[in-house]
């Protein structure tokens, strides 16, 4: 989902440096004083104050994370062939279970206890089908679908859907499901839930997902166990889709029982806990299924998410031992994360996540309609120059418009190196050899992109580009940016499904949003975007994506900067919470030590 389309609180978070802190980085970087001042400026920071906290981001404590957590930031290991017939590319005919990628091991921590969390945005539905970030992160617990993400985040593997077979010519899936399934009220699952809901999500004319189902032809079931998908074409990435939020299975009793409309205040799933309570812009209480069909979990009994606004009070909370975690999306604070990790009650977790950062660039306007000045500024940008003095080395630079790491990311695609000569080359031989004002805007009151911008117009000062800041209301900004009334601004980009295409849709089809509001378009791109959308071939699917990467980086519609984790700081009391690189958290193995 781009970050256009995502709630303040899904943004970063701002950081507080001090004016030693920022100096000494700055020099160690080779940075010019100006820059390091300026940066300084946007952040308020203090003389007087020679916090720890300024010092670069030690190595990370992984905790209980199942081993998804990393001590480093992000890791790339994850760019493999997906297994035949999974991650939206079937093998014909044959039948695909993935166990193999189901944790193995049984639950390793004692049942029972209750965990206290707290987040900075409250949810706004608990109904899959308008499910939006803050909503899919906790709920994405209390509803399952057919087929799952694996816990890496590369692999689809059986949810409710033991296993599924696709027919030779792609167009038929049939999923054969678990037996003794049963809702949470103790009701049992039928194969009339799974067409109910699947129909449901396809048609419901309110849900801005109805599109992931649009090659859907018919939902039907075939017996009390087999539920049958006809599709209209070959559709590569079918699996994936059926794997997101929006195809959650609801029980149709109950929506029958309490009207349609109240599934935005009412939920009945099968996952591993259920909702107890929801008061709202207080709290949500996740109480345990007893009736999950994963024998033995879920572990804890009650998990509570508080709803508080402001980042510091979340952490004294948590290191006051009020509260077991900080989990909300940007919540902690990159520079409280050296200070957080001497902690010895807290756990800093950083987890693989999709999330990668870019500069948008409007080509529809001059001087951005020439592509050797897109690409001086992508040469002139020092991208480990903003990870390590502004995110506290909390980063890895990217290489792509695909977040790194995700299934079919051009991993050996050399990134933009800092490289002001080679900038400045371009600069003389574009249409504007004598540099230009850029006006670049970001969210008022948004300290991190303040900082990056005025980063940005030191750097970019070396190619003559005198960047404008432009400081106006969130509001303001999206709503120019969705009006091409814009020259230059910040966005991202976090995956809601393994597959490429929803991010390829996004930014090479133009029909999509016209190219993540760039206006830049690309006949070749597009061709090979539309082939891969039916090629089911994972090698050949692969060089496709490859390909449309060093189109899309030759052309530069955008100036690639980094991949963020996720980073969640966890009381050590709470083991095996993991926080799952599609964004939503995963409570199931979770346990708690007294």
């Amino acid at each position: 989902m781009s970050e256009l389309d995502r709630p303040s609180a899904w943004r970063l978070q701002h950081l507080r440096l001090d004016r030693r802190g920022v100096l000494k980085r700055g020099a160690l970087l080779g940075l010019s004083i100006p820059l390091a001042s300026s940066i300084l400026a946007a952040c308020g920071g203090d003389d007087d104050d020679d916090n720890e906290a300024t010092k670069p981001a030690a190595t990370a404590t992984t905790g209980g994370a199942g081993g998804a957590a990393t001590a480093t930031g992000v890791t790339i290991n994850q760019n493999v062939t997906p297994t035949a017939g999974t991650s939206g590319s079937p093998a014909s005919g044959s039948p695909t279970s993935g166990t193999t990628s189901q944790p193995t091991t049984a639950p390793t921590g004692k049942a029972g206890g209750s965990v206290t969390f707290t987040r900075s945005e409250d949810s706004t539905s608990l109904d899959p089908v308008l499910w939006h970030n803050p909503d899919i992160w906790p709920f994405m617990n209390v509803y399952d679908q057919l087929v799952k993400v694996d816990e890496k985040g590369i692999e689809l593997i059986p949810g409710l859907a033991e296993k599924w077979d696709v027919s030779d010519d792609g167009l038929t899936y049939t999923f054969h499901l678990r037996s003794g399934v049963k809702f949470s009220d103790g009701t049992d699952m039928t194969v009339d839930d799974v067409t109910w809901s699947l129909e449901r999500a396809r048609t419901n004319e309110d849900g801005g997902w109805n599109f992931t189902l649009m090659q859907v032809k018919e939902f039907k079931a075939a017996d009390p166990t087999t539920a049958v998908v006809t599709l209209s074409g070959v559709w590569a990435p079918f699996l994936s889709d059926i794997s997101m939020f929006n195809s959650s299975i609801i029980s149709k009793a109950f929506a029958d029982k309490v009207g349609d409309d109240q599934l935005t205040v009412n939920a009945m799933g099968t996952g591993p806990f259920s909702v107890k309570e929801w008061k709202k812009s207080e709290y949500v209480l996740l109480a345990k299924n007893p009736n999950y069909w994963e024998t033995g979990l879920p572990l804890v009994d009650e998990i509570r998410i508080n709803v508080v606004p402001d980042t510091n009070s979340q952490l004294v909370q948590l290191q006051g031992k009020q509260t077991d975690g900080v989990i909300g999306q940007g919540d902690v604070p990159f520079n409280r994360v050296p200070d957080l990790e001497k902690d010895d009650n807290v756990q800093v977790l950083k987890f693989l996540s999709t999330f990668v950062n870019f500069i948008i660039l409007n080509v529809r306007q001059a001087p951005l309609d020439d592509v050797k000045i897109r690409q001086a500024l992508n040469f002139a940008t020092d991208k480990q120059a903003l990870i390590d003095t502004i995110l506290f080395g909390n980063a890895e630079v990217s290489n792509s418009f695909m977040p790194n790491g995700a299934l079919y990311w051009a991993q050996d695609q050399e990134p933009f190196p800092y490289d002001v000569d080679q900038a400045n080359q371009l600069m003389a031989g574009s249409k504007s050899p004598d540099g230009f004002k850029l006006a670049f805007t970001v969210a008022s009151g948004n300290s991190l992109q303040t900082q990056i911008a005025t980063a940005l117009k030191d750097m970019w000062s070396k190619i003559k580009v005198d960047l404008d800041i432009q400081q106006l209301d969130p509001t303001t900004v999206r709503n120019n940016i969705l009006a091409n009334d814009y020259a230059a601004a910040l966005s991202g980009w976090t995956n809601d499904i393994i597959d490429p295409d929803e991010l390829v849709s996004y930014a090479i089809l133009p029909e999509s949003n016209d190219n993540f509001h760039t206006g830049w378009q690309n006949q070749q791109a597009i061709d090979l975007a539309h082939q891969a959308q039916t090629e089911t071939d994972p090698d050949k699917r692969r060089q496709l994506y490859a390909d449309i990467q060093k189109i899309h980086k030759d052309d530069g519609p955008c100036v690639y900067l980094y991949v963020v984790p996720y980073i969640d700081a966890i009381s050590k009391r709470v083991q095996d919470f993991a926080h799952h690189p599609m964004g939503q958290w995963v409570f199931t193995r979770m346990s708690v030590t007294e």
